[in-house]
């Protein structure tokens, strides 16, 4: 990559070379649509990483819950030198009162670069509390693979494709198609350092039985926690309350569509084995719905402002 003229203002890293979903997660979680080009593809012996990821808000495809979301995830990805990879992460919401361990994430893959090719391929696993307030603990496990080629160093184009097993649902298919470019300086406050900007576009489209199982899931924590406090308020009262578990019937969530547009300008900065990131991302969510299984209610567009901040070290 030629150096950029000019220094950016943002010196902070890289956990996930973008900050996507989590959400994730993000691999960003670990996210759905993390990157499975990453550089460690370019690795030439194994290593090991370890590092903290705080994002603002859980988003996931520019979606939310109506109650912001910032979590840690914390996580550890073992590499071989074929492109191999390991990883796992755990993650904290520190603002709820009790169980703030909200879940994690298990992943194996592999990552393949050469020259200006690249190509992954990443299955993922999911982990979540029952009252989980991230969108992506609707999904089970993904299965997801990547190709992306840089256009001699003006725009790298990248297809994402991901197959993902919804909880008690029908499963969903999601495609983005995205472009970037990346701006780096080498070495500029030190001799092994390097500073880099890579804004990036995504538009994503899909079926999105994830939002719906999303809210099945979330009335019956809601029912679970009104069964709890119903508990134990005195002889003689006697309270019937039950689950209902709400099987979505509508085939509205399955219509293939258009489901965001993401902006992300994700700054980071390495010194040695050191690295450091802070990504600020634009989300616009299109097409959203709330389909209950007897009826779908079209929800208004809606666009969301969040970041992520991490740093992590290489062994």
């Amino acid at each position: 990559m030629k150096k950029a003229l000019f220094l950016l203002p943002f010196l902070l890293p890289v956990y996930t070379k973008y900050a996507r979903a989590q959400d994730n997660s993000a691999k960003a979680s670990t996210g759905l649509h993390q990157s499975v080009t990453a550089d460690s593809a370019k690795a030439k012996k194994s290593s090991l990483k370890a590092g903290i990821t705080y994002n603002s808000n859980s988003v996931f495809l520019a979606r939310t819950d109506s109650v912001a979301t910032p979590v840690f995830n914390f996580g550890i990805t073992y590499t071989l030198k074929s492109g191999i990879f390991f990883s796992g992460t755990a993650n904290y919401v520190p603002s709820r009162q009790f169980d703030q361990l909200d879940g994690g994430s298990l992943e194996t893959g592999y990552n393949y670069e050469k020259d200006n090719f690249g190509a992954g391929i990443t299955l993922s696993k999911y982990f979540a509390a029952f009252n989980s307030t991230q969108l992506i603990s609707a999904l089970d496990a993904t299965l997801g693979a990547e190709v992306s080629y840089n256009l001699n160093d003006i725009v790298t184009p990248s297809v994402h494709v991901d197959y993902a097993l919804v909880k008690s649902g029908t499963n969903d298919f999601i495609l983005t198609g995205g472009l970037a470019h990346e701006f780096t300086i080498d070495k500029p406050f030190g001799a092994k350092d390097k500073l880099s900007i890579e804004p990036a576009f995504h538009i994503n489209a899909g079926t999105q039985n994830f939002y719906n199982t999303y809210y099945v899931r979330q009335q019956a924590s809601l029912q679970a926690r009104i069964n709890a406090k119903s508990k134990g308020k005195g002889k003689g009262v006697v309270t019937t309350t039950t689950v209902t578990q709400v099987t979505p019937t509508s085939t509205t969530a399955s219509k293939f569509q258009a489901l965001a547009y993401e902006f992300y300008v994700p700054f980071s900065y390495s010194v040695k084995k050191l690295s450091a990131e802070f990504s600020p991302v634009y989300a616009t969510a299109v097409n959203k719905i709330n389909d209950t299984g007897t009826s779908t209610v079209s929800l208004p567009n809606s666009s969301v402002f969040y970041f992520q901040a991490a740093v992590s070290y290489t062994f």
